[in-house]
């Protein structure tokens, strides 16, 4: 993060190229593509830990910062920045997937900081350049600046810096995000059963409809029960859903004798190997008659 070394006549080979402004590029464009690859491939690893830090809390605000703050700042304060300016541009990207059709998931989270990274780079080469001159006003010759020293003022923002970013990467570690599956039981016109009295003999065909809003594919295991009605009462349907999608289940209770009667609709989902967790429980109260004479 050092000043800048003229590109020209510095090959890729020499150790000092990392110095030079296409160097970090590189380096930049490398550990983005790395730490994506890494993210996918491997989540929730010390490999993921090793790579993603960095690559949320440091790579974006040095794009950032090579596009506006690189001429006369002093290493420290171009690190403090990078920390600093990360979060903020974090929380923009977090914004942005929310409020648009993207959404926000761990894979677009993913491939926004890849796409701003690499963009930001070809920004900094392309157009706003970190070696490029700054000219007064005046006589349009460059301006030299004097490296910022280090203060307590920026130990203080670098601290702060490294504070916010530990909360808030215990923030995303440990938070746990709303599911949006969900279960609902109809009429088969689509319309809530307001009817609450059937006669013995007669049939209730009622829609189970339901969609995996988890994060992966889940076996969704839905059982139905309730007396009087034909033989044990329990109906079992079983089926894998993907991401996202839904289903819908006919059920028909066959009321075979008088009383009041409590059917019961149990969701159970199921991941990979592991025990399957009742989801959610819905029923509906009926009062069966014997037939008027």
């Amino acid at each position: 993060m050092g000043a800048s070394k003229p590109n020209g006549g510095t090959s890729w080979r020499d150790p000092t190229y990392l110095g030079t402004d296409n160097g970090q590029r590189i380096l930049v464009c490398a550990f983005s593509i790395i730490a994506t690859v890494v993210l996918v491939l491997a989540p929730g690893t010390a490999a993921a830990y090793a790579f993603g830090i960095p690559f949320i809390f440091f790579i974006p605000g040095y794009v950032v910062v090579r596009m506006f703050f690189w001429k006369g700042s002093s290493p420290e304060t171009k690190f403090t920045l990078s920390l600093g300016l990360s979060i903020l541009v974090v929380i923009f990207l977090g914004i942005v997937l929310v409020t648009t059709p993207i959404g926000l998931n761990s894979d677009t989270t993913r491939a926004s900081l890849i796409v701003f990274s690499l963009g930001g780079v070809a920004v900094e080469t392309l157009w706003l350049r970190a070696d490029r001159q700054v000219k007064s006003t005046e006589d349009k010759k460059e301006v030299p600046k004097e490296p910022v020293k280090i203060d307590k003022v920026v130990a203080a923002m670098l601290a702060t810096a490294l504070v916010v970013s530990g909360v808030s990467l215990g923030l995303i570690v440990t938070a746990e995000y709303p599911s949006r599956t969900y279960f609902a039981v109809t009429g088969t016109d689509g319309m809530v059963i307001t009817n609450p009295t059937y006669e013995v003999g007669t049939n209730l065909t009622v829609v189970v409809e339901m969609k995996n809003g988890e994060d992966g594919p889940r076996n969704f295991t839905l059982v139905t029960y309730g007396p009087y009605v034909t033989g044990s009462g329990v109906q079992n349907f079983s089926k894998v859903l993907d991401r996202n999608e839904g289903w819908d289940v006919l059920v028909t209770f066959n009321f075979t004798a008088a009383g009041n009667s409590r059917l019961n609709f149990d969701l159970y989902i199921q991941d990979d190997e592991k025990p399957p967790i009742l989801y959610g429980n819905l029923h509906i109260w009926i009062s069966v008659t014997e037939p008027e004479l």
